[in-house]
Protein backbone atom coordinates (compact mmCIF):
# COMPACT_ATOMS: atom_id res chain seq x y z
CA UNK A 1 0.00 0.00 0.00
CA UNK A 2 1.61 3.70 -0.51
CA UNK A 3 2.71 4.82 1.96
CA UNK A 4 1.31 8.94 2.78
CA UNK A 5 3.34 11.35 3.37
CA UNK A 6 0.90 15.00 3.52
CA UNK A 7 -2.28 15.43 5.13
CA UNK A 8 -5.07 16.53 3.80
CA UNK A 9 -5.61 19.63 5.10
CA UNK A 10 -7.51 22.26 6.14
CA UNK A 11 -8.74 25.39 6.03
CA UNK A 12 -8.40 26.91 10.37
CA UNK A 13 -10.76 28.85 10.62
CA UNK A 14 -11.25 32.46 10.38
CA UNK A 15 -8.50 32.16 7.61
CA UNK A 16 -8.72 31.28 3.93
CA UNK A 17 -5.53 29.80 3.50
CA UNK A 18 -4.86 26.02 2.89
CA UNK A 19 -2.66 24.44 5.13
CA UNK A 20 -0.42 21.19 3.82
CA UNK A 21 0.49 19.33 6.99
CA UNK A 22 3.36 16.48 6.52
CA UNK A 23 2.86 13.57 9.24
CA UNK A 24 4.68 10.71 9.87
CA UNK A 25 5.92 8.85 6.56
CA UNK A 26 5.21 5.62 7.66
CA UNK A 27 1.81 6.05 7.89
CA UNK A 28 0.27 3.54 5.56
CA UNK A 29 -3.46 4.59 5.64
CA UNK A 30 -5.09 7.32 5.37
CA UNK A 31 -6.77 9.14 8.68
CA UNK A 32 -9.10 12.16 8.98
CA UNK A 33 -7.85 15.79 9.71
CA UNK A 34 -10.22 17.78 11.70
CA UNK A 35 -9.57 21.54 12.77
CA UNK A 36 -11.63 23.67 14.85
CA UNK A 37 -11.59 26.63 17.18
CA UNK A 38 -13.38 27.14 20.52
CA UNK A 39 -14.04 30.66 20.65
CA UNK A 40 -16.97 31.76 23.22
CA UNK A 41 -16.81 35.05 20.90
CA UNK A 42 -17.87 33.10 17.79
CA UNK A 43 -20.31 30.53 16.54
CA UNK A 44 -18.67 26.93 16.66
CA UNK A 45 -17.32 26.06 13.31
CA UNK A 46 -15.28 22.98 12.03
CA UNK A 47 -13.52 21.43 9.41
CA UNK A 48 -12.68 17.75 8.32
CA UNK A 49 -10.58 16.75 5.92
CA UNK A 50 -8.93 13.24 4.77
CA UNK A 51 -4.99 12.61 4.09
CA UNK A 52 -3.59 11.73 0.97
CA UNK A 53 -1.03 10.12 -0.24
CA UNK A 54 2.08 11.42 -1.59
CA UNK A 55 1.39 9.27 -5.08
CA UNK A 56 -2.08 9.72 -5.65
CA UNK A 57 -3.38 12.30 -8.22
CA UNK A 58 -5.49 15.02 -7.21
CA UNK A 59 -6.25 17.81 -4.31
CA UNK A 60 -6.72 16.60 -0.73
CA UNK A 61 -9.87 15.37 -0.09
CA UNK A 62 -12.75 17.49 1.91
CA UNK A 63 -15.29 15.62 3.28
CA UNK A 64 -18.76 17.22 3.51
CA UNK A 65 -20.91 13.98 4.74
CA UNK A 66 -19.47 13.07 7.76
CA UNK A 67 -21.00 12.96 11.39
CA UNK A 68 -19.35 16.06 13.57
CA UNK A 69 -20.48 16.88 16.73
CA UNK A 70 -19.33 18.84 20.19
CA UNK A 71 -19.55 17.35 23.51
CA UNK A 72 -19.44 19.15 26.96
CA UNK A 73 -16.20 17.81 30.02
CA UNK A 74 -19.37 15.12 31.34
CA UNK A 75 -20.07 13.61 27.80
CA UNK A 76 -23.12 14.97 26.71
CA UNK A 77 -23.58 16.24 23.48
CA UNK A 78 -23.88 19.66 22.86
CA UNK A 79 -24.95 19.95 19.49
CA UNK A 80 -24.25 18.29 15.93
CA UNK A 81 -22.15 20.67 13.01
CA UNK A 82 -24.08 21.00 10.17
CA UNK A 83 -22.57 21.10 6.56
CA UNK A 84 -23.37 24.02 4.61
CA UNK A 85 -24.10 21.59 1.44
CA UNK A 86 -20.89 22.80 -0.37
CA UNK A 87 -17.81 20.42 -0.70
CA UNK A 88 -15.55 22.52 1.01
CA UNK A 89 -15.27 20.12 4.13
CA UNK A 90 -17.32 22.77 7.07
CA UNK A 91 -19.65 22.55 9.54
CA UNK A 92 -21.05 24.95 11.35
CA UNK A 93 -23.09 25.09 14.38
CA UNK A 94 -25.51 28.05 15.70
CA UNK A 95 -24.08 27.58 19.10
CA UNK A 96 -21.58 29.93 21.49
CA UNK A 97 -19.03 27.73 23.80
CA UNK A 98 -19.38 29.16 26.90
CA UNK A 99 -15.86 30.53 27.83
CA UNK A 100 -13.75 28.29 30.42
CA UNK A 101 -15.98 25.29 29.18
CA UNK A 102 -14.28 22.70 28.03
CA UNK A 103 -15.54 21.71 24.51
CA UNK A 104 -14.68 18.11 22.83
CA UNK A 105 -15.19 18.01 18.98
CA UNK A 106 -15.77 14.44 17.69
CA UNK A 107 -15.99 13.16 13.60
CA UNK A 108 -16.69 9.83 12.18
CA UNK A 109 -16.28 9.00 8.68
CA UNK A 110 -16.32 6.22 5.82
CA UNK A 111 -14.80 3.57 8.29
CA UNK A 112 -12.05 5.78 9.29
CA UNK A 113 -10.76 5.78 13.39
CA UNK A 114 -12.91 8.42 15.03
CA UNK A 115 -10.93 11.70 15.54
CA UNK A 116 -11.88 14.34 18.60
CA UNK A 117 -10.16 17.03 19.97
CA UNK A 118 -10.68 18.90 22.79
CA UNK A 119 -9.82 22.50 24.20
CA UNK A 120 -11.46 25.79 25.80
CA UNK A 121 -12.04 29.18 25.16
CA UNK A 122 -11.43 32.23 26.75
CA UNK A 123 -13.73 35.03 28.23
CA UNK A 124 -11.23 38.09 28.51
CA UNK A 125 -13.33 39.40 31.09
CA UNK A 126 -10.78 41.87 32.08
CA UNK A 127 -10.20 45.49 31.37
CA UNK A 128 -8.05 46.25 28.34
CA UNK A 129 -7.23 49.96 26.87
CA UNK A 130 -5.07 51.67 24.22
CA UNK A 131 -4.04 55.14 24.34
CA UNK A 132 -1.82 56.96 21.69
CA UNK A 133 1.31 58.63 24.01
CA UNK A 134 3.41 59.93 21.05
CA UNK A 135 5.03 59.59 17.47
CA UNK A 136 7.82 59.38 15.25
CA UNK A 137 7.66 60.71 11.40
CA UNK A 138 10.52 58.21 10.64
CA UNK A 139 13.78 59.06 8.32
CA UNK A 140 12.42 57.85 4.68
CA UNK A 141 12.76 54.27 3.54
CA UNK A 142 14.95 52.68 6.87
CA UNK A 143 12.93 54.59 9.38
CA UNK A 144 9.31 53.71 8.57
CA UNK A 145 6.81 56.50 10.63
CA UNK A 146 5.20 55.20 13.68
CA UNK A 147 2.21 55.72 16.47
CA UNK A 148 3.65 54.74 19.43
CA UNK A 149 0.44 52.93 22.02
CA UNK A 150 0.37 52.02 25.33
CA UNK A 151 -1.68 48.72 25.87
CA UNK A 152 -2.70 47.89 29.21
CA UNK A 153 -4.06 44.67 30.04
CA UNK A 154 -6.06 43.69 33.04
CA UNK A 155 -5.59 39.84 33.08
CA UNK A 156 -7.83 37.52 34.24
CA UNK A 157 -5.49 34.63 35.78
CA UNK A 158 -6.15 32.26 33.04
CA UNK A 159 -2.93 31.19 31.68
CA UNK A 160 -2.81 32.04 27.61
CA UNK A 161 -0.79 33.34 25.05
CA UNK A 162 -2.06 37.30 24.53
CA UNK A 163 -2.27 38.29 20.95
CA UNK A 164 -2.17 41.90 19.58
CA UNK A 165 -3.09 42.87 15.90
CA UNK A 166 -4.02 46.46 14.59
CA UNK A 167 -6.07 47.79 11.74
CA UNK A 168 -8.12 50.22 10.42
CA UNK A 169 -10.95 51.33 12.46
CA UNK A 170 -13.90 50.15 9.97
CA UNK A 171 -15.73 47.58 11.15
CA UNK A 172 -15.37 44.76 14.19
CA UNK A 173 -14.15 42.33 11.93
CA UNK A 174 -10.70 41.01 10.26
CA UNK A 175 -12.39 40.58 6.85
CA UNK A 176 -11.45 42.64 3.88
CA UNK A 177 -9.47 44.61 6.05
CA UNK A 178 -5.45 44.88 6.12
CA UNK A 179 -3.79 45.11 9.26
CA UNK A 180 -1.24 47.31 10.32
CA UNK A 181 2.14 46.09 11.21
CA UNK A 182 3.42 46.70 14.35
CA UNK A 183 6.44 46.33 17.02
CA UNK A 184 7.46 46.01 20.85
CA UNK A 185 10.77 46.43 22.76
CA UNK A 186 9.35 44.55 25.55
CA UNK A 187 10.73 41.89 27.29
CA UNK A 188 7.56 40.10 27.63
CA UNK A 189 7.01 40.00 23.36
CA UNK A 190 7.88 36.48 21.65
CA UNK A 191 8.46 38.43 18.27
CA UNK A 192 10.49 38.29 16.55
CA UNK A 193 10.16 34.23 16.92
CA UNK A 194 7.21 33.79 14.14
CA UNK A 195 10.16 35.93 11.72
CA UNK A 196 10.78 39.19 10.64
CA UNK A 197 11.78 42.48 12.35
CA UNK A 198 7.90 43.03 13.03
CA UNK A 199 5.12 42.20 11.38
CA UNK A 200 1.26 41.97 11.72
CA UNK A 201 0.60 40.59 15.09
CA UNK A 202 2.32 40.89 18.22
CA UNK A 203 2.52 37.44 20.69
CA UNK A 204 3.23 36.95 24.42
CA UNK A 205 3.14 34.76 27.53
CA UNK A 206 0.96 36.16 30.21
CA UNK A 207 3.33 33.98 33.00
CA UNK A 208 4.91 37.04 34.08
CA UNK A 209 1.87 39.21 35.02
CA UNK A 210 -0.96 36.80 36.14
CA UNK A 211 -3.77 38.09 37.09
CA UNK A 212 -1.96 41.25 37.50
CA UNK A 213 -2.15 44.25 35.28
CA UNK A 214 0.30 45.22 32.72
CA UNK A 215 0.86 47.77 29.88
CA UNK A 216 3.00 47.56 27.07
CA UNK A 217 4.14 49.96 24.40
CA UNK A 218 3.70 49.40 20.90
CA UNK A 219 5.20 50.82 17.77
CA UNK A 220 2.33 51.05 14.82
CA UNK A 221 3.37 51.58 11.92
CA UNK A 222 1.68 54.60 9.98
CA UNK A 223 1.83 57.26 7.71
CA UNK A 224 -0.55 59.19 9.43
CA UNK A 225 -0.66 59.24 12.99
CA UNK A 226 -4.58 60.81 12.95
CA UNK A 227 -6.09 58.30 11.42
CA UNK A 228 -8.16 55.96 14.15
CA UNK A 229 -6.41 52.59 14.86
CA UNK A 230 -8.39 49.77 16.36
CA UNK A 231 -6.72 46.67 18.33
CA UNK A 232 -7.87 42.72 17.97
CA UNK A 233 -6.66 41.43 21.43
CA UNK A 234 -6.51 37.55 21.71
CA UNK A 235 -5.74 35.25 24.01
CA UNK A 236 -4.75 31.60 22.58
CA UNK A 237 -4.26 28.25 24.53
CA UNK A 238 -0.75 26.05 24.04
CA UNK A 239 -1.68 23.77 21.79
CA UNK A 240 -2.36 26.87 19.22
CA UNK A 241 0.94 28.17 20.11
CA UNK A 242 2.41 24.92 19.47
CA UNK A 243 0.56 24.29 15.99
CA UNK A 244 1.31 27.55 14.75
CA UNK A 245 4.83 27.65 15.95
CA UNK A 246 5.46 24.47 14.23
CA UNK A 247 3.62 25.14 10.80
CA UNK A 248 6.06 28.51 10.69
CA UNK A 249 9.12 26.30 10.91
CA UNK A 250 7.91 24.01 7.86
CA UNK A 251 7.03 26.74 5.68
CA UNK A 252 10.57 28.37 6.62
CA UNK A 253 12.50 25.09 6.28
CA UNK A 254 15.47 24.40 3.43
CA UNK A 255 15.72 23.02 0.62
CA UNK A 256 14.93 19.08 -0.40
CA UNK A 257 17.92 18.01 2.09
CA UNK A 258 16.72 18.94 5.34
CA UNK A 259 14.65 17.49 7.61
CA UNK A 260 11.38 17.84 7.78
CA UNK A 261 10.06 19.28 10.89
CA UNK A 262 6.85 17.56 12.50
CA UNK A 263 3.70 19.94 13.12
CA UNK A 264 2.46 19.91 16.14
CA UNK A 265 -1.34 18.15 16.57
CA UNK A 266 -3.96 17.82 19.46
CA UNK A 267 -5.92 15.46 17.52
CA UNK A 268 -6.89 11.83 18.78
CA UNK A 269 -7.21 9.36 15.92
CA UNK A 270 -5.90 11.47 13.80
CA UNK A 271 -4.04 14.78 13.06
CA UNK A 272 -5.19 18.70 13.42
CA UNK A 273 -5.87 20.98 15.80
CA UNK A 274 -8.51 21.86 18.23
CA UNK A 275 -7.82 25.14 19.79
CA UNK A 276 -9.14 27.71 21.98
CA UNK A 277 -9.31 30.97 21.78
CA UNK A 278 -11.23 34.35 22.34
CA UNK A 279 -11.29 37.78 20.91
CA UNK A 280 -12.00 41.30 22.09
CA UNK A 281 -11.96 44.84 19.71
CA UNK A 282 -10.45 47.58 21.81
CA UNK A 283 -10.70 51.56 20.59
CA UNK A 284 -8.81 54.33 21.72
Amino acid sequence: MKKFALAAAAVLLGTSCERIIPFDAEQVDPILVLYADINPSQLLKAHLSRTVGILDQGEPQRIADALVWAEDSLGNVLDTLRSDGNPDGFYYSPLKPAAAQKVTIKAEWGGLPQVQGSAKGFALGGSFSMDSIGYNPGNGMFGMPYVLMQVTLQDDGVPGIYRLEFYEDIADTTWGQYPIYSDSDDPLVLQPAFGGDFGDRIDFDNALFLGQTRSIEVKVFKWVSETPTKLKISKLDEATVKYERSLQAAQNGGGPFTQPVPIFTNVVGGVGLVGGRGHRWIRE
